[in-house]
């Protein structure tokens, strides 16, 4: 009996009739050498057996009756109150039941009768399986005609479903332990992840404060270069240890906005990005094509977080772009609020890799394109402040020639009662791009 066959089973028994208990205890006490306690009527079995032992199955007859041949039980509800018992609601119960010979004409006809209708009834009172013995057969002359290797087929069945059935849900249950755990190990993480960033980021800014104040002190060009040096490399630790913080934020949940209305859209958002980039030469070569005047353009948004979005997409096409050529930015009015979008010239995205480069921690390997420091985060970030906002960013790009990013965000961002913001919004923008393109996402 598979599994079960490596411990001895203990299998309870309801029966009346004394030939048939019989048959049946030596048949599962001979070939399955199992444990069996007998019961000869429902009232016994209630009386006696106590409902606190451990069971591997009942067998349960379908008719009880005394000695005086009056019915004393139906079979069923001596099932129905084992399954709706705590204990054994998920033992298996194999109900016998008699009934007459299958190969006789009147067959088709009993089916629908008496004999029919104790197997229906069987099952629905919760037995797992139903057994006919043989009707108008004296098994104490013929025992053979008992369907014994039937009955201890289907009992190995039904025992070892239900063994397999526990191991399921001992594995599950371990699954949801290890699982928690997990959760906790990543909230550990994510923890020590926002506070030693916090901390690096800290050391970092202070280090980089006095650095500057020494380079502005000095005259050599060596010294100067050196400083430099270090100063390039503090900010981009500092840009780093900012990106992971963000990080933190989005897989703890805790990225939030806090909107404000913004009037002078460049003087808030634009012009801190590129003080904070520090290069002249960027600016230099930022040409605004929008159709909306920045003076007239107002929207509610997170300042803080649209600064983190300009400030890299403008970093990136910095990197990435032609030297010298200009980097085109602009706003656009839409019916649903505005478009904005960050181009320049130079090796574009191939078509292939459109889909992929709002990926975690994802970096295009391209022959083309020169190898810059990174850690794949940026733009990911970017595309979870613009969802946050309700709004939706999307890539074109003509490899070889230019690269263009949009963004769409609502006049207004989404914001729950409570204050907090929604679950990104799974709109889609149709036809929101600019050049007539294919929109990728």
């Amino acid at each position: 009996m598979n599994a079960a066959s490596a411990r001895q089973l203990h299998i309870v028994l309801v029966e009346d009739s004394p030939s048939t208990r019989r048959i049946i205890i030596d048949g599962l006490t001979g070939e399955l050498s199992c444990r069996v306690s007998s019961y000869i009527s429902g009232e016994q079995f209630f009386a006696d057996f106590g409902f606190c032992t451990a069971v591997d199955a009942f067998i349960v007859d379908n008719l009880i009756y005394g000695d005086d041949d009056r019915r004393l039980l139906d079979g069923c509800g001596i099932v129905s109150r084992i399954k709706d018992h705590r204990r054994y609601a998920r033992v298996p119960v194999v109900m016998l039941s008699t009934a007459g010979d299958e190969d006789a004409p009147s067959f088709q006809e009993m089916v629908r009768t008496y004999y029919y209708r104790q197997k229906i009834s069987g099952l629905e009172a919760g037995a797992d399986d139903v057994i006919y013995k043989p009707h108008g057969i004296d098994l104490e002359d013929d025992p053979e005609a008992f369907p014994m290797a039937e009955l201890i087929h289907k009992l190995g069945i039904l025992v070892h479903r239900r063994e397999l059935q526990a191991e399921l849900t001992r594995m599950n249950l371990q699954l949801r332990r290890r699982n928690r755990e997990l959760r906790q190990l990543n909230e550990n993480y994510l923890q020590v992840l926002s506070f030693v960033s916090h901390e690096f980021r800290n050391a970092l800014v202070v280090i980089g404060g006095f650095l500057r104040r020494l380079a502005r002190r000095l005259d050599g060009d060596a010294d100067q270069r050196d400083l430099e040096i270090i100063i390039s490399n503090c900010e981009f630790m500092e840009d780093m240890i900012d990106r992971y913080l963000i990080l933190s934020r989005i897989e703890m949940g805790r990225l939030r906005l806090n909107p404000v209305k913004i009037d002078d859209f460049s003087g808030s958002i634009i012009e801190p990005v590129l003080k904070r980039l520090g290069k002249d030469e960027l600016r230099d070569r930022i040409i605004y094509d929008g159709s909306v005047p920045l003076a007239d353009f107002s929207l509610e948004a997170d300042r803080n977080l649209l600064q983190v979005v300009f400030s890299n997409l403008f970093s990136n096409a910095f990197k990435y772009g032609h030297a010298g050529k200009p980097i085109h930015y602009g706003v656009d009015e839409v019916d649903d609020g505005y478009r904005f979008h960050v181009r320049n010239t130079g090796t574009g995205i191939a078509a292939g890799d459109l889909k992929r480069v709002f990926q975690k921690f994802r970096r295009l390997q391209d022959e083309h394109i020169p190898e810059q420091k990174g850690v794949g985060l940026g733009l990911y970030n970017v595309k979870e402040i613009v969802e946050l906002h309700g709004g939706r960013i999307w890539v074109e790009s003509s490899y070889g020639e230019w690269v263009d990013f949009f963004f769409h965000l609502p006049a207004k961002p989404p914001i729950t009662e409570d204050g907090s913001s929604p679950p990104p919004a799974a709109r889609k923008y149709e036809g929101c791009g600019r050049r007539g393109g294919s929109q990728q996402t």
